[in-house]
């Protein structure tokens, strides 16, 4: 599989695979060994919203290259792309998908 990227977009499905991954392994260890809430049935879109939405909170924090100048930082302006869509828009297009992954694991979860 060939990825498109230029600079820092190859980090995108790298946050996106380890935040997701994280909450999925989290989620797991507290059900077995935390129980209660835990180990209620609720929908897996709701792990995965979580998921999404911190890779969206690590994509936007890193999606601007900041140097130096005269002690003060200054925001420079980089080509950070993962498939011609850059790092900004990514991170807003993972908070759309994780609000969507959120609202229908509660709407699943509450019509059980």
């Amino acid at each position: 599989m060939i990825f498109i990227y230029k600079n820092r977009g190859i980090l995108i499905p790298v946050y996106l695979f380890v935040s997701v991954l994280g909450i999925i392994i989290l989620n797991g260890l507290l059900k077995e060994y935390i129980g209660g809430f835990f180990s209620s049935e609720y929908d897996f879109q709701i792990v995965l919203g979580i998921g999404l939405l911190i890779s969206f909170i690590w994509t936007y924090l890193t999606s601007y290259d900041y140097i130096e100048v005269d002690g003060e930082k200054q925001r420079i302006e980089m080509n950070n792309h993962f498939f011609y869509i850059s790092n900004r828009l990514w991170s807003y297009i993972m908070l759309g998908a994780s609000i969507l992954a959120l609202a229908g694991g509660i709407i699943e979860t509450l019509s059980k």
